[in-house]
């Protein structure tokens, strides 16, 4: 494989990646009639808890609580006692009402449908505005996760403790994400981290993106090159304008 032009880095990137993604696509109660209701609270409830304890109380707490107001209306105790299946729930509790009553007051029941007024509401950073702005509206977001940003760090070579690092890592993955078909793509990069790259022992023989990869490319001569384009796209410059453009096509 000889050393390719960020383009085309950007675009088997996003081909592998999607490929792989819908092979291995993973199927989770709330991965199906997505609203933006239904992925905010899913993100609520995976917060510090693992996907298949989640998996396990999702459709109950859909079933008592099936709009925002209904959370709005509840008293404390019953939103709490819904949560306790998954520990943390005096806490979950507190934030979902704060949620709840934020959107409710604030924006007449409807979940804001912009990145800024979502990181508005109580405990909602960059990941879970993302995932609702993608999964929830189909607009096109980046989600930064945990799992998202150590996958990055690990195949770009940039860094992830520092602020400073992590900007790097956010703009990669701007530029790394289509416009079309931003779903599959988060999807694949979340399941990857989640059952590939994983935080130890990662299994990099089973890895779409070995090859794209500076920690398992093993020609020492295109980890440098990959290196050097990874560190280019943690830029703003025309590159992002030239694959934006490209992908409208």
């Amino acid at each position: 494989m000889e050393c390719p032009t960020p383009e085309e880095l950007v675009t088997e990137f996003r081909k592998r990646l999607i490929e792989w993604g819908r092979a291995n696509y993973e199927e989770w109660p709330w991965r199906k009639d997505r609203t933006p209701y239904k992925v905010l609270i899913a993100e609520l409830l995976l917060k510090r808890t693992t996907r298949q304890a989640v998996g396990r109380e999702y459709n109950k707490f859909i079933e008592k609580f099936p709009d925002i107001e209904s959370i709005y209306r509840a008293s404390f105790e019953e939103v709490r006692d819904a949560f306790r299946p998954l520990g943390l729930y005096n806490q979950r509790a507190k934030q979902l009402k704060e949620v709840a009553r934020a959107v409710v007051e604030q924006y007449g029941g409807e979940i804001p449908d912009d990145i800024d007024r979502l990181k508005s509401l109580p405990g909602v950073a960059d990941y879970i505005a993302g995932a609702v702005m993608s999964f929830g509206f189909g607009k096109p977001a980046i989600i930064p996760d945990a799992n998202v940003i150590r996958v990055l760090a690990r195949v770009t070579g940039i860094e992830r403790w520092s602020s400073r690092g992590k900007l790097k890592l956010y703009a990669v993955l701007e530029k790394l994400l289509p416009e079309d078909g931003h779903e599959d793509f988060n999807y694949a990069l979340l399941d990857l981290g989640g059952t590939v790259c994983r935080y130890d022992r990662p299994r990099c023989f089973k890895c779409p993106l070995r090859d794209l990869c500076v920690m398992g490319h093993n020609d020492e001569e295109m980890k440098q090159c990959l290196r050097r384009l990874y560190k280019k796209l943690g830029k703003r410059d025309s590159v992002h304008t030239k694959v934006k453009e490209q992908n409208k096509r």
